[in-house]
């Protein structure tokens, strides 16, 4: 047997409880992964509310988590591309579990150097904004990206991969002026502070009306408006996330003028295998042992801990990721000081 954290109704509503389950058995294409790290997500709190997923009459209660790091300790019959012992970081259902069975092409190895919290402080981002930034975004070399949100975790790691990837300029909007030094930290070459009168002019005025080739949004709709008049002649906006709601004002005469390009990325409706193709366009074209995609941590706590860890992410005072650290690697690498 081994231990999860799910989700359980209460008398308070839904709960996260420590439970024992079955040790999952990799299929002939699957891994065994004996997990040290996973991180808290935005989503999380979703699932905690059940609205991220659709309850199933009879269902089993979810495993909170969408990602781990850890070791492989088991291998399925057909498969070459890993082995026994290998230190990986991968998507995965449920991450918050001694024990996760995923198909062999989701794990990445974790690049030499990084201990399993930073694994799993960086997989599920490097994944969604390298989906935003390259797949639906299709950036260039020299053009200017937007980047909202870029204090929150996600979108620091956007930041980071933005330049990385050769933008020319990149924006990073915020909504707290303290936030200004750390997005500039990890890249961004202008930070705008959003204030009552929107973030487009300055956009602009920091294009010398050009404006934004990629647009990556982790806000939502109280932005789109102001992300159609941001935009390029030919822009792309890609819609990650939805921190501020998810409907907005959609001026459709301007889409058309402009020729605008509008993406939604989520992988909640993404087949096994378009997950798998997901890691493997990353991993073709990025180095993740590069210093500067290196994730910020919060702070790395117990998973037993994961109630307070969820609560922190709900104030929005964390400065990078809060990782919790699974099982037996929880009593050795658990700390509350900020590790970045």
């Amino acid at each position: 047997m081994m231990q999860a954290i799910l989700v359980e109704p209460g008398t308070a509503g839904p709960q996260l409880v420590l439970r024992e389950r079955a040790v999952p058995v990799p299929g002939p294409r699957d891994v065994r992964i004996l997990v040290h790290a996973a991180s808290v997500n935005r989503a999380d709190l979703a699932q905690r509310s059940g609205t991220h997923e659709p309850a199933v009459l009879g269902s089993p209660p979810p495993v909170v988590g969408l990602d781990a790091a850890g070791e492989v300790v088991e291998i399925g019959s057909d498969v070459t591309s890993l082995r026994v012992g290998d230190r990986v970081m991968t998507i995965v259902g449920g991450g918050l579990s001694e024990h996760i069975v995923v198909d062999a092409g989701l794990p990445i190895p974790i690049p030499d150097g990084w201990s399993y919290a930073e694994g799993a402080a960086a997989v599920l981002g490097l994944l969604t904004e390298h989906n935003a930034l390259r797949t639906h975004g299709r950036l260039q070399p020299g053009e200017t990206v937007l980047v909202h949100a870029a204090a929150s975790s996600v979108g620091l790691q956007c930041v980071q991969l933005a330049k990385y990837l050769g933008a020319g300029l990149v924006i990073g909007t915020t909504r707290s002026e303290g936030m200004t030094p750390l997005i500039r930290s990890v890249g961004a070459d202008q930070v705008i502070v959003v204030g009552d009168d929107g973030f487009a002019d300055q956009v602009l005025a920091l294009t010398d009306g050009h404006g934004a080739d990629v647009i990556v949004d982790h806000v939502g709709g109280p932005y789109l408006a102001d992300n159609i008049r941001s935009a390029a002649i030919a822009g792309r906006i890609i819609g990650v996330g939805r921190l501020g709601g998810s409907e907005g004002t959609l001026d459709l005469e301007m889409l058309a003028y402009k020729r605008l390009a509008l993406h939604g990325v989520t992988f909640r409706t993404r087949s096994t295998q378009d997950k798998i193709d997901l890691v493997a366009a990353l991993r073709a074209d990025v180095d993740l042992g590069s210093p500067v995609l290196r994730p910020l941590i919060d702070r790395i706590m117990p998973w037993t801990e994961a109630d307070a860890a969820q609560t922190l992410m709900r104030t929005n005072s964390s400065l990078g990721k809060i990782v919790l650290a699974v099982g037996d690697a929880a009593a050795e690498n658990s700390n509350t000081g900020n590790s970045h």
